[in-house]
């Protein structure tokens, strides 16, 4: 059997009923325009995101062909598997047009749960998927893990972000959610496993888990999931008035926001290229201070060019203190490539502007003097292990992954006498949190434990998690602390 002739037996034959009954019930007014362009949308996503991915994965050796059994090839792949891209984004994407339809009106029994509980809901769903992207990067480490790892990091992210968006709209529409990928998900692993059996394609086994599911290789069954659920997501979003409204309010966003999520996605990559480690690190850098930046204008107009002026300005002095007189983070030196100021490489001053605003808009009314600097405390214990395993700068020797204790000491002083500085400069700051600065630390917990764990530093990964998490704790039961002592 070639490729083409198991299209014919096994996808076109679904495929062809939906796309009538889709035509009928569209010349019928039931099927609206907005849900054609959705689809069309989702099939040129599959095909733009799918390719260079489908073709790095057959030049890696994860899965081949036969070479008899395709008609031509595009770059890596063969014409059949782009076919394949377009057939089940089509394939799932009628099916939830036709659910949609046959449960039109129908909503399922789940509350709305108020505002919080939704939001809940999206950011516990969305942690769950970057998880499994994190499982995925970690999983490349080694060569039985790297079909999994390959699927897991390129499709869970996509997810985190659907999820993130509107898990609470898409556990709402859980009657087209539910058969919307379960059943083209079973279709599709018998016609894989019937592929498969025939020759049609095949797994390397060293480059995959050699784990089965009801005859399937782990990793294809995870990968039909996947993807049929990266389509229904996607189409329930699209169709929901709500995700309309959602994504409407998105288009307002300030463009500081739209950064923080940059510097966010620029972090995922990083483990994935150590060789360009340095380029990420001033990438992430850059981004992070420009997106903390625009928040502070936001907040408190031109004052934040002197809050990054003096941020940045007392961060060069004390490091070029540092690495000169040992004094007071201990006796090191900098390694690290790229432009330098006083010998002080230039991501260090922007890293103690963003990571000092963060850490005084994560402590809440109050705690700002003795929170924040611990903040940065907990902030640097993953840091400075990072840097130092990636040769941007090295000490003379210590108990913590050759950092000295004295270091730590170091940051809780200066940060102290900097949150004390930006306070006296802007008093505004010692008001109130900030919902976005909260994210970026957290976000910034999880990475950065995924980022050591990758980097082959387990232990620096568990403290630098566990002090970020207790200091983000203590920032939020703070305020309800001192409700009940007063």
């Amino acid at each position: 059997m070639t490729y083409l002739q198991f299209h014919l037996i096994f996808t076109l034959p679904p495929l062809l009923p939906l796309a009538f009954l889709t035509w009928r019930a569209s010349q019928q007014g039931r099927v609206p325009r907005v849900a054609l362009l959705a689809l069309l949308i989702h099939v040129l996503l599959a095909l733009v995101y799918t390719t260079p991915w489908d073709n790095f994965l057959i030049a890696r050796g994860v899965w081949g062909y036969g070479q008899e059994r395709v008609l031509f090839t595009l770059g890596w792949v063969p014409f059949e598997e782009y076919l394949f891209f377009v057939i089940q984004t089509l394939l799932t994407g009628l099916w939830v047009l036709l659910l949609q339809r046959r449960l039109s009106g129908v909503e399922n029994d789940v509350g709305q749960g108020g505002a919080r509980p939704s939001l809940r809901l999206r950011v516990v769903g969305a942690l769950f998927w970057l998880g499994l992207a994190a499982a995925g990067v970690l999983a490349l480490g080694t060569a039985k893990g790297t079909y999994f790892g390959l699927i897991a990091a390129w499709a869970a992210p996509v997810l985190a972000l659907q999820w993130g968006f509107g898990g609470d709209l898409l556990v709402r529409r859980w009657r087209v959610l539910l058969p919307g990928f379960a059943v083209p998900t079973l279709h599709l692993w018998l016609a894989d496993r019937s592929a498969l059996g025939a020759g049609i394609w095949w797994i390397s086994p060293e480059l995959s888990s050699g784990l089965h599911v009801f005859g399937l290789p782990l990793e294809e069954a995870l990968f039909f999931l996947l993807t049929n659920l990266l389509v229904v997501f996607g189409m329930i979003l699209a169709l929901e008035p709500r995700g309309v409204l959602r994504l409407q309010e998105l288009r307002r966003v300030s463009w500081w926001r739209a950064v923080l999520a940059l510097w966010a996605l620029s972090m995922v990559p990083t483990p994935l290229f150590p060789q360009r480690f340095a380029v990420f690190a001033y990438l992430s850098t850059g981004l992070l201070a420009l997106g903390v930046l625009g928040y502070a204008y936001s907040r408190y107009g031109r004052r934040a060019w002197g809050l990054f002026a003096v941020s940045f300005g007392f961060g060069l002095l004390v490091e070029w203190l540092g690495h000169t007189t040992g004094v007071p983070f201990g006796s090191y030196d900098y390694t690290a490539p790229g432009p330098r100021l006083l010998g002080v490489p230039l991501l260090v001053p922007l890293g103690w502007f963003a990571f000092s605003l963060i850490a005084l808009a994560l402590s809440p009314l109050g705690s700002k003097r003795w929170l924040a600097p611990l903040a940065l405390v907990a902030w640097d214990v993953g840091l400075d292990p990072l840097m130092v395993s990636q040769g941007f700068w090295a000490f003379e020797g210590g108990a913590y992954y050759g950092i000295p204790l004295s270091n730590f000491l170091g940051w809780g002083v200066s940060g102290a006498v900097l949150v004390a500085l930006l306070l006296w400069l802007e008093p505004r700051l010692a008001q109130g949190t900030s919902a976005e600065m909260r994210s970026v630390f957290w976000a910034q917990a999880f990475l950065m434990g995924v980022g050591l764990l990758v980097f082959g530093l387990p232990w620096a990964a568990l403290c630098a998690f566990l002090a970020m998490s207790l200091v983000g704790t203590v920032a939020e039961r703070v305020p309800g602390l001192k409700r009940q002592l007063g």
